[in-house]
C-alpha cells in the first residue's frame, strides 16, 4: 500500500511540476509590469499573503509534520499573542515559498540557492541574512515567519483603529481560496482539515485557515491603500521643483548611433605609457576619419543607414546597422554610451537633426539626434487579440499564422461597416477577444506609457508621433494578431509627474513602514526560543525523512 501511494504521489509530482513551470513561464512576462504596478519593486518589505500550501500534498504525503501545542506561545507582536499553531503555519509558508521559488528558478536554468532537496537546517544549505551573515535556511525561515507574523499582526492593528474593512470583493475572493484550497486537498483524497493538522499541527484546522486568510487579506489591503495614501499626499509643487532641478532624469531622448570600433592596443616590451598613448593616438587617427567621413554624409536616419552600410560595404537587405535608442535616458544614454554623450544630447540648445562623433578610447561614436529632451504621456488603447493557438506554445506553424491574420482581417472588416465608433470596437473586443486582462473592459487598456513592459509591437504602435484617437490597425505580436483602436492621448497625464509623484510617495511610505516594523517599535517580536526551536527542529525533521522516504521511492 504504502509503495502505491509513493508511486501516486511521485505522479501527481510530475504533473504538478509540469503545471507550475508552464504558469511559471506565462507570468514571467508580467512580472516587469506587475512591479512597476506596484511602485516598490524590492525596496519595500511586502505583507506576504498566505501561499497555496496544498502544493504540499502528493509531494511530501500527508505526515509533514506534528508541530505544536495550540495553546502555546511562539512568539509576541508587541502585545499581540501568536500561537504556536499559528507561528508553525507562518513556517510551513516560508518552506513552502522557497521551494515553489527553487522550483521556478530551475525552469529558467538558475538556482534561487535553495537546495529541496537537503532539510532546511542541513548545513550545506545556507543563505545570507540581511547583515550578510551565512545562516541555514532553518533559521532564515525563522526569521521569514517573524517578519510575515509582525507585517500582518501591524497592518491589521491599524486597519482595525481606523476602522477598515474589505470590500465585498475582497471577502468573496477569500471564500473563493478557500473553497479553492478545500478543492485541491479533495481531489488528493484528504480533507482540508486533516491536511493543515498534518502539514502544520493538531492545533491548526480549517478555522484558523480561513482566520489567517481573512487577517492577510486584511493587512494587504490596507498596506495598499497606505501607500496609495502617501502617493496622493505629495504636493504639485515638490513634483514641479524636483523636475524643474533634475529635468535630464525624468526626459526621454530619440538617438541613433554607430560605433566605429578602433583596436585598443598593448605596451610592447619596455615601451614607456607615453609612447603607448603616442601610438595609440595614432592607431585612432582612421578610426576617427572613418567616424568623420561617416558623418559628414548623415542628413537624416536613413541617410545614417546608408552612410554605414557604404562603409561597412553591407547590402541593402543585411540587418540594420546603426543602433536606436527610442524613448531612452540620460542613465541609459551614459551606460551604453558614455556621459560625454548624455550631457551632449540632453543640452537644452539640442535640436532634431544634430549630429556630432564622440572619441572614446579606440573607439568613436557617429551620433544623431531624432528626437531631443521631451516629456511623456500616458494614452489609452483598445485592442482585440487573434491568438495564434500554436499547438507548442511560441511557436506556432506558418498555417496557424495564417488562419490568426485571416479571422482579424474577418473581425476588421465587419467593424469597419458598422458605425466605426469605440464603442462598437469594444463590443467587438468583448465579444472576440483571446486576451483575458482585457477582453471584460471592451480591450480597453489605460494610462500605458512607453517605459511599460507591453511587448515591443505594442508599444511602438501606441506611442507613434503620428497617432491620433480612432486610428485603428492590424499588428502581431509573439501572442497573436492585435486589432488595435487608438482611444486617447492623455497630454495632460505627463510622465515625470507620474514618475516623481511614485518616487516621494513611495519613499516617504517607506519611512513610515520602516518606523512602523522597527526592531524596538511598538510591533517589536518577541520570541519564545524554546517554542520555536521546537518547531523548526520537528518540521526540518520530518523534511528530511520525507526527502529519504522520496529518495528510496525513485
Amino acid at each position: 500500500m504504502a509503495k502505491e501511494e509513493k508511486n501516486k504521489a511521485e505522479l501527481y509530482r510530475e504533473e504538478r511540476k509540469a503545471r507550475i513551470a508552464k504558469a511559471n513561464k506565462k507570468n514571467a512576462k508580467s512580472i516587469a509590469k506587475t512591479k512597476k504596478a506596484a511602485g516598490l519593486g524590492g525596496k519595500i518589505i511586502a505583507v506576504v499573503l498566505i501561499c497555496a500550501i496544498i502544493v504540499g500534498i502528493g509531494y511530501w504525503g500527508v505526515q509533514t509534520t506534528g508541530i505544536v501545542d495550540k495553546a502555546s506561545t511562539a512568539i509576541k507582536v508587541g502585545d499581540k499573542k501568536v500561537s504556536s499553531a499559528e507561528y508553525g503555519f507562518y513556517y510551513s509558508n516560508a518552506y513552502q515559498q522557497a521551494v515553489q521559488y527553487a522550483q521556478m528558478m530551475q525552469q529558467y536554468g538558475t538556482s534561487s540557492g535553495f537546495n529541496t532537496d537537503l532539510a532546511p537546517d542541513d548545513p550545506a544549505n545556507t543563505t545570507v541574512d540581511e547583515n550578510g551573515k551565512t545562516i541555514t535556511y532553518a533559521e532564515s525561515f525563522k526569521d521569514n515567519a517573524n517578519r510575515t507574523a509582525k507585517q500582518i499582526i501591524a497592518f491589521c492593528d491599524l486597519a482595525e483603529k481606523a476602522g477598515f474593512e474589505l470590500s465585498e470583493e475582497e471577502k468573496t475572493q477569500v471564500e473563493d481560496q478557500m473553497k479553492e484550497y478545500i478543492s485541491s486537498a479533495e481531489e488528493n483524497g484528504f480533507s482540508l482539515n486533516s491536511f493543515l493538522k498534518a502539514t502544520v499541527g493538531p492545533g491548526f484546522n480549517q478555522k484558523s485557515f480561513k482566520n489567517l486568510l481573512t487577517k492577510s487579506a486584511i493587512a494587504s489591503s490596507y498596506q495598499e491603500k497606505l501607500k496609495q495614501d502617501y502617493v496622493d499626499k505629495v504636493s504639485e509643487k515638490d513634483i514641479e521643483a524636483e523636475y524643474k532641478a533634475n529635468s535630464k532624469d525624468y526626459d526621454y531622448v530619440d538617438i541613433r548611433y554607430y560605433t566605429v570600433a578602433g583596436t585598443t592596443l598593448t605596451a610592447k616590451e619596455g615601451e614607456s605609457d607615453k609612447d603607448l598613448a603616442k601610438r595609440q593616438a595614432e592607431s585612432n587617427k582612421e578610426t576617427f576619419k572613418d567616424a568623420k567621413d561617416i558623418l559628414g554624409k548623415i542628413t537624416d536616419g536613413d541617410s545614417f543607414e546608408k552612410a554605414v552600410r557604404e562603409y561597412k560595404k553591407a547590402e541593402k537587405d543585411a540587418d540594420d546597422l546603426t543602433k536606436e535608442l527610442d524613448h531612452t535616458s540620460y542613465s541609459s544614454i551614459t551606460s551604453s554610451l558614455s556621459e560625454d554623450v548624455a550631457k551632449w544630447v540632453y543640452d537644452s540648445a539640442r535640436k532634431a537633426g544634430d549630429k556630432k562623433v564622440f572619441e572614446n578610447e579606440a573607439n568613436a561614436y557617429v551620433v544623431l539626434v531624432i528626437a531631443p529632451a521631451y516629456s511623456g504621456n500616458s494614452v489609452d488603447v483598445r485592442h482585440c487579440l487573434v491568438q495564434f493557438n500554436a499547438a507548442e506554445e511560441g511557436k506556432p506553424t506558418d498555417k496557424e499564422k495564417e488562419a490568426a491574420k485571416k479571422k482579424a482581417d474577418e473581425l476588421l472588416a465587419e467593424w469597419k461597416k458598422g458605425d466605426k465608433t469605440e464603442d462598437s470596437f469594444a463590443k467587438l473586443a468583448t465579444e472576440n477577444s483571446d486576451d483575458t486582462g482585457s477582453v471584460e473592459n471592451g480591450g480597453l487598456y489605460e494610462k500605458i506609457r512607453i517605459t511599460d513592459s507591453y511587448v515591443p509591437e505594442f508599444i511602438n504602435w501606441s506611442f507613434d508621433s503620428s497617432r491620433k484617437a480612432g486610428d485603428v490597425d492590424i499588428i502581431e505580436t509573439e501572442y497573436g494578431y492585435h486589432i488595435m483602436y487608438f482611444s486617447k492621448n492623455n497630454t495632460d497625464d505627463l510622465d515625470w509627474k507620474d514618475t516623481i509623484r511614485g518616487n516621494k510617495g513611495n519613499e516617504a511610505y517607506s519611512d513610515f513602514e520602516t518606523e512602523l516594523l522597527a526592531d524596538d517599535g511598538d510591533y517589536a517580536v518577541t520570541v519564545n526560543e524554546f517554542w520555536v526551536d521546537r518547531a523548526s527542529k520537528k518540521f526540518c525533521k520530518k523534511i528530511r525523512r520525507n526527502i529519504a522516504n522520496s529518495a528510496s521511492s525513485r
